[in-house]
């Protein structure tokens, strides 16, 4: 098979994955909003502000604080003065945003329990070993060497 035939074959097998169901679950998990509450369940026992969320999501601080408007508005997450600090407001986890991005990390995780069900151990650990030696060679190109 020549490489460019190869390299379309690749290309429509990535295609195929990213209009399965299971990939546009996992992309709004660590997108947006969902991102959001999903570092936030990830740190509820952290003091977190909103120019943290910016800097840890690598997000700008406009888009930060639309996103957290929104939650706010959904019920998702409240806004508290700091406890540390009066100047800087604390953004809290709801009960009920901590329930939806439990419903979707669910969901997500019944797929991916499917997949490693479905191709065994052996096939599982091969296809990491896969994934983590294309991310050295994508980050290679950026970087000029492999990770």
């Amino acid at each position: 098979m020549k490489d460019y035939e190869l390299r379309d074959d690749l290309r429509e097998s990535v295609n195929r994955i990213y209009d399965m169901e299971l990939f546009s679950s996992l992309t709004e998990l660590i997108q947006g909003e969902n991102h959001v509450l999903q570092y936030l369940v990830q740190h509820q026992d952290d003091e977190i502000n909103p120019s943290l969320l910016s800097d840890h999501l690598h997000v700008s601080r406009s888009r930060i604080t639309a996103a957290l408007t929104a939650l706010r508005k959904k019920g998702y997450v409240t806004m508290e003065m700091s406890e540390h600090d009066r100047r800087r407001m604390c953004v809290r986890l709801t009960s009920e945003g901590a329930s939806l991005i439990k419903q979707k990390q669910e969901r997500i995780e019944g797929y991916f329990e499917a997949l490693v069900e479905g191709l065994g151990d052996d096939d599982v650990k091969e296809f990491i070993r896969l994934i983590e030696h294309s991310i050295s060679i994508m980050n290679a190109d950026s970087t000029g060497k492999i990770t």
